[in-house]
């Protein structure tokens, strides 16, 4: 709980783990280099013992924490000395809903929110949860938009979000930032590449959602099915799996499937092991405007990256003066196993590219600039 010292406060409903790294990493930069002094109220609205139960037992209990947790945070909130700053970790929606309805004198001094993923593009847009213009999708967009803008300033990942969460909600644009994540870089460190002899390895990591547009990558292996000297591995699964499977059914060779998700520590070590890694392929335009959290991995551990061309890798490209990776159109098997082919048959290639990644990571992506631009709006 903070005391009448306090000058930044983290308020939320966040669960620090592994599979949040923009939350874990974040907080404990913040805690850690930060100028002021932190205190934290946080009750997670996820935790182990709701995510282990199964079936009507699990919802239920889903259910009551997404009731309890935010309630229960802004109640601490109410019972402490007002702070100076506010930071609202991912997911903040609940507890700057709940914010909103307190006069601006309860309210902090200045309150900061990470919106990381909107709430209506992941049920709405993405999982199609509620159909768009049904009364379930409208009710999620007007909650997000009071959110928001009961916040001073909400952070994004990129400056392509910054412009359509201001423009989806209604936002002053100079109100959005756009700040990288922070990762996990105690396991994703540079890795010096020293290509393979033989065979070259091609990896994507991925929940296989569409945006990922995996069945592209699965295409493109079936066109090299008749190059054993190059070889895919692909490690996840989710949404667009069947399809993906599909595909790879119809005659893709020398491809490895891991299914399920890894720790941290072994897709580091895929990474490592990897000559090329793919990014995204996916159409729609959530794919247009991020910077995908596997990307940031391949670039950490420093390793050639091919992926969609989008709008943030064409006006990331046109900012800088050389080519961190290679972009081709999304959709597309075959422009994919054309730039894998043209990379596999020059290692130097490789090596330049993978040295431009990691070059890339700490120029752009690394927890230390993450830090450095969401400081100032703290502190």
């Amino acid at each position: 709980m903070p005391d009448a010292r306090t000058e930044l406060l983290i308020l939320g409903v966040h669960l620090k783990s592994e599979g949040y790294p923009n939350v874990l990493y974040r907080l404990r930069d913040l805690q850690a280099a930060s100028e002021c002094r932190v205190a934290e109220i946080n009750v997670p609205m996820w935790t182990a013992g709701t995510q282990g139960s199964q079936g009507l037992r699990r919802v239920f209990r889903n259910a009551w924490r997404a009731v309890f947790a935010p309630v229960a945070v802004i109640a601490r909130f109410l019972a402490a000395p007002r702070p100076q700053r506010a930071y609202l970790p991912y997911p903040a929606v609940p507890v700057l809903a709940l914010l909103s309805l307190l006069p601006k004198r309860l309210r902090p001094g200045r309150t900061v929110a990470d919106a990381f993923i909107s709430l209506y593009d992941t049920i709405v847009e993405d999982r199609r949860i509620f159909r768009p213009g049904s009364l379930p999708a409208r009710l999620t967009k007007r909650l997000e938009r009071r959110a928001y803008r009961a916040a001073d300033m909400v952070v994004v990942d990129t400056p392509q979000s910054a412009a359509h969460l201001a423009r989806e909600f209604g936002l002053p644009r100079d109100r959005v930032v756009a700040v990288p994540l922070s990762t996990d870089e105690d396991h994703f460190r540079p890795s010096p590449y020293v290509p393979s002899p033989g065979t070259c390895s091609v990896l994507f990591v991925g929940t296989f959602i569409p945006l990922h547009g995996a069945e592209v990558i699965a295409g493109a292996a079936r066109l090299l099915a008749d190059r054993p000297d190059i070889r895919f591995r692909l490690v996840g699964d989710g949404q667009t799996a069947p399809e993906v499977g599909a595909v790879l059914g119809q005659g893709a060779a020398h491809v490895e499937w891991e299914r399920g998700w890894q720790s941290s520590a072994r897709l580091a070590a895929e990474i490592a092991r990897a000559d090329i890694c793919v990014g995204i392929f996916g159409g729609g335009d959530k794919a247009q405007r991020i910077c995908p959290l596997k990307v940031y991995a391949y670039c950490a551990v420093g390793r050639a990256v091919i992926t969609g061309e989008t709008r943030w890798t064409r006006e990331t490209l046109a900012a800088l003066d050389y080519e961190p990776f290679v972009q081709v159109p999304p959709g597309s098997p075959e422009a994919l196993a054309g730039a894998i082919v043209r990379m596999a048959t020059d290692p130097q290639l490789r090596i330049a590219y993978a040295r431009a990644g990691r070059r890339f990571y700490e120029q752009e992506l690394s927890n230390a600039i993450a830090l450095r631009r969401i400081r100032p709006l703290l502190c």
